[in-house]
């Protein structure tokens, strides 16, 4: 007897099913890794800011440390300043400040290093580092003047 019925069996059925779906895994990464991707670009662009804020804040601010000096900035998801006490605290700003040396007085070495203090989504690594700049700024202070 031969069946004149016509269409998809089971079999044919699931394994295109499976097909799709195999299919729709590696689209969903794409969009995974474009949007961590995206992220990542966010968050240079806005550390490359603030780190260039605070730079040009040491520079206006006058009065240079005696010793080396560190501290902290933390941030938000939207790089708004938070504390780490609160949850929101996602992004920070570890620096250090010295006067460069004692021959040469009025200058001072600055290190900023901006970090994502919660993993990116699929990525293990806790502390990713951002961007990072080592700069020299002069204390006005030293010179007698300000820079106004």
């Amino acid at each position: 007897m031969k069946s004149e019925s016509k269409g998809f069996t089971l079999i044919e059925m699931i394994l295109a099913i499976c097909i799709l779906a195999v299919l729709a895994v590696g689209v969903l990464k794409l969009f995974v890794n474009s949007r961590v991707t995206h992220q990542k670009a966010f968050d240079l662009d806005n550390a490359v800011l603030e780190t260039n804020r605070l730079i040009e804040e040491f520079q206006s601010v006058g009065g240079a440390p005696r010793n080396e000096s560190r501290f902290t900035v933390y941030y938000d998801e939207q790089w708004n300043p938070a504390t780490l006490d609160d949850d929101a605290a996602c992004y920070a700003i570890y620096g250090n400040i010295a006067p460069l040396s004692e021959e040469q007085g009025g200058l001072l070495h600055l290190d900023l290093r901006a970090v994502r203090i919660k993993p990116y989504p699929f990525e293990e690594d806790e502390q990713t580092e951002i961007y990072s700049v080592s700069t020299i700024i002069e204390d006005q202070s030293f010179w007698g003047g300000s820079n106004e």
